[in-house]
């Protein structure tokens, strides 16, 4: 079986912050065979756009190539998007919109699957998941809120510094919206295997 994670995100092709951050948590917590997990990216320029025409048949080919190529390969297409100011509106509203959104295309894709009779449970294809960055994803990974026009260096510096190493894990593992941190380890962990986690002693 091979999986396939999409991680649709805020920022544009050319900066790739937000993929950078991303990508780092997964080789820090993380084994997983190349082979069977494949790693794909869907950049949005703007969180608003997730409903456009255009991001959307980018998330379908890319489902389509992946699970098409054999009946056992999966995909989960996991929208990561900052919380900024999570209490109030419009930015509340923004984050039910997104969690209804993945709530409604699970159910769609459940109604596409046929139990499996051998073992009594329900196969699935592809299923929808929603990571946040609270206030916003330089918050958690460096602390700080940083300048729209240096997030890109500030993202390839993290990455060249493995400051990776410096963040708290628990601070990856929210359930609940906090100041500083993610639920990106906690929906990750669904997915093993096949990832597996590393010891982190």
């Amino acid at each position: 079986m091979g999986l396939q994670l999409i991680f649709v995100v805020e920022t544009n092709k050319k900066c790739k912050s937000d993929w950078i951050y991303i990508k780092d948590t997964i080789d820090k917590f993380y084994l997983y065979d190349m082979a069977h997990v494949k790693l794909s990216t869907v950049y949005l320029d703007g969180k608003t756009k997730y409903k456009d025409n255009g991001k959307k048949k980018e998330v379908e080919n890319l489902l389509k190539q992946y699970n098409n190529s054999t009946t056992q390969n999966k995909s989960v297409v996991i929208y990561c998007f900052d919380c900024d100011n999570y209490g109030a509106k419009p930015d509340k509203t923004f984050l039910e919109d997104v969690q209804e959104f993945c709530k409604n295309k699970n159910k769609e894709e459940k109604q596409k699957v046929k139990k499996n009779e051998e073992n009594n449970q329900d196969f699935w294809k592809v299923k929808y998941e929603f990571v946040w960055f609270c206030k916003d994803i330089e918050r958690v990974y460096l602390g700080k809120e940083v300048n729209d026009k240096q997030k890109g260096e500030k993202a390839v510096n993290f990455k060249a510094n493995n400051l990776i190493n410096k963040v708290n894990e628990r601070n990856l593992s929210s359930e609940s919206y906090r100041n500083n941190s993610s639920n990106i380890l906690t929906v990750l962990d669904n997915y093993m295997p096949p990832l597996a986690r590393k010891n982190q002693s």
